[in-house]
């Protein structure tokens, strides 16, 4: 396989891990408590996973003297899928170490918005090389990215409005806040896939 080829090999692979791992973020969303520590574990695992396929994207870089597109943008790319799933994993970190016992409707709401974004960025990876018919995922993610805005307004608007015990309080906000930052990087991921596409188109 051509050198400057292995890119796009390697973003399909990062971008299933990134997929693997905010499924792994739902189940523990959707799970029950005793479950949280495991579902935090595999997705520990699979950053790992992710830190590995990106130190072979900057390898590769290092070492190829023709790019398929934009350094900058590759290294950009690559660490922004990255950042989804540190987040992701702190998130997680996060649910088990505060002993959230139950996790909120709103919470859940924002996890699948996760995984229908998950979805739209594995099939734009997957047309990278071709460039063609990406338009409609940058839709798609954009629109879900402005639903994940709204359901933690929401959600910060019931938790100060609802719940008295300043502990619960704090520990929700900090789970928010992690979520809306998830979704907020998918959504750079799928601005610089943009712009690698209309630069390169």
């Amino acid at each position: 396989m051509p050198r400057e080829r292995q890119f796009f090999v390697l973003f399909r692979e990062n971008a299933v891990n990134l997929m693997d791992g905010l499924k792994t973020l739902n189940s523990l969303l959707m799970g029950a408590p005793d479950d949280f520590a495991s579902h935090a574990r595999k997705l520990k695992d699979l950053e790992h996973q992710g830190d590995e396929i990106t130190h072979r994207i900057i390898r590769e870089l290092n070492t190829t003297f023709i790019t398929p597109f934009d350094r900058d943008d590759i290294y950009a790319l690559a660490a922004a899928v990255d950042d989804v799933l540190d987040l992701a994993e702190e998130t997680a970190d996060t649910i088990v170490l505060d002993r959230v016992e139950s996790i909120t409707d709103e919470a859940r709401a924002m996890g699948t918005i996760l995984i229908q974004i998950g979805e739209e960025l594995v099939q734009a990876f997957d047309r990278l090389e071709a460039r063609n018919h990406m338009t409609e995922h940058w839709v798609r993610i954009h629109d879900l990215e402005n639903q994940g805005d709204t359901v933690t307004r929401q959600a910060i608007g019931t938790l100060f409005h609802n719940h008295h015990d300043p502990l619960y309080v704090i520990k929700w906000k900090d789970v928010y806040s992690l979520l809306e930052k998830t979704v907020d990087r998918t959504e750079d991921v799928a601005n610089i896939l943009e712009s690698v596409t209309i630069k390169n188109a």
